[in-house]
């Protein structure tokens, strides 16, 4: 998609149908079909517009927010759809805008065990989706927006999803199996849960710059050393027994998440367990304590 240029700030974009108003505050995003806008309703209703070039492209994406909707969807939950007259926003849906940072910024600041309780809410959220026979396609960590204070997690951008078995129309090469030659190029629920273990390799691995200039064959010799060498080890035998082809649907790679025995906060970062010298130290106060009482007692001092 030739994208136009965005709209400005303030600009107000007119449903034709339903003649209701919308307030661009911004932009979201920019993906392979279409811009995405903060946007607030005429009666102050806060959403996010996403414009595409066509009414099939809006039509499909509004059908497949319907889909999956209700209590616990993981995509945002939609508010309308309409055309308009105004130049670069013809064909447009808005939906509920999600707050939250990419899971790539804030991965680093979550606690061991907080990086666990993310990573089975969004298995969780894919087989949500996969229950209705359709592929998110594009899973990557720009598009799972994440809470960093209940650890909450939604996807964003639902272009790429697709139903089972057609060609995937929408996808980063660093998060798609067959990149790596691990699979088909097909939606299935193998194809996102190959992704989940690609994103998590990339969350701790850095590819090499000439990732893209190597075939396939090459480019999973590296993944399997960086898994080997670079993730954590608590994390090691999810993501291999994924790579093997082992666990091929997201309530497998629930399971096997479930599993994983994350470390200890504090000693994960280094620091020393105080518990057991304050524990000795305590002991050994009230020993002298005791000790120097009887002392006085007994007019030894």
């Amino acid at each position: 998609m030739t994208h136009s240029r965005p709209l400005a700030p303030g600009t107000w974009v007119v449903g034709k149908w339903t003649h209701r108003r919308w307030r661009i505050r911004g932009v979201l995003g920019t993906g392979a079909n279409g811009i995405v806008y903060a946007v607030e309703r005429d009666d102050g209703l806060k959403g996010a517009m996403k414009v595409c070039e066509t009414a099939g492209q809006v039509a499909f994406e509004w059908s497949l927010l319907n889909l999956v909707r209700g209590p616990g969807s993981p995509f945002p939950a939609p508010q309308q759809i309409d055309d308009s007259d105004r130049p670069g926003a013809r064909f447009f849906y808005v939906m509920e805008r999600i707050s939250g940072k990419p899971l790539d910024k804030v991965w680093p600041t979550l606690a061991p065990a907080m990086r666990k309780q993310v990573m089975i809410r969004i298995v969780e959220g894919l087989a949500k989706l996969h229950a209705t026979g359709h592929a998110f396609c594009d899973v990557k960590p720009q598009n799972v927006l994440v809470q960093e204070a209940s650890g909450e997690v939604r996807f964003v951008d639902p272009g790429g999803v697709t139903p089972f078995g057609k060609a995937v129309r929408q996808f980063t090469p660093t998060t798609d199996g067959a990149f790596f030659g691990l699979c088909d190029r097909r939606a299935s629920a193998a194809y996102d849960v190959f992704a989940v273990a690609l994103m998590a390799v990339s969350l701790e691995a850095q590819c090499p710059a000439n990732l893209y200039d190597l075939p396939p064959e090459k480019r999973r010799e590296w993944l399997l050393r960086a898994v080997a060498d670079q993730v954590d080890g608590a994390w090691r035998p999810v993501w291999s027994r994924v790579l093997r082809r082992e666990i091929r649907d997201a309530d497998a790679l629930r399971a096997a998440i479930a599993e994983v025995r994350v470390k200890d906060k504090a000693r994960q970062a280094g620091q020393r367990d105080w518990t057991a010298a304050f524990m000795w130290a305590s002991v050994a106060s009230a020993v002298l304590t005791t000790a120097c009482a009887w002392a006085l007692y007994l007019r030894i001092i």
